[in-house]
């Protein structure tokens, strides 16, 4: 068998991965997807959105703590 089998590619989230980046880039205009061209504005979106990721990861475990329901993003 390949490595990419049906049970594998479900298992690695490559289609969450996959739909996240078109989520992204639904709402953009014409100028922001020529923005993200360039390979140092896409570096640094990547930053931003794992920034997020961890900011909302520690909210959640705070407000978990606290007794409150976790916020969906």
């Amino acid at each position: 068998m390949s490595y990419l089998d049906r049970k594998n590619i479900l298992s690695e989230g490559f289609f969450d991965a996959f739909k996240k980046y078109f989520k992204d880039r639904k709402n953009m205009t014409k100028q922001e997807k020529k923005l993200f061209r360039d390979p140092g504005v896409r570096s640094a979106w990547k930053k931003f959105k794992s920034s997020e990721d961890v900011f909302y990861a520690e909210i959640n475990r705070q407000r978990k703590e606290m007794g409150l329901p976790p916020i969906e993003y």
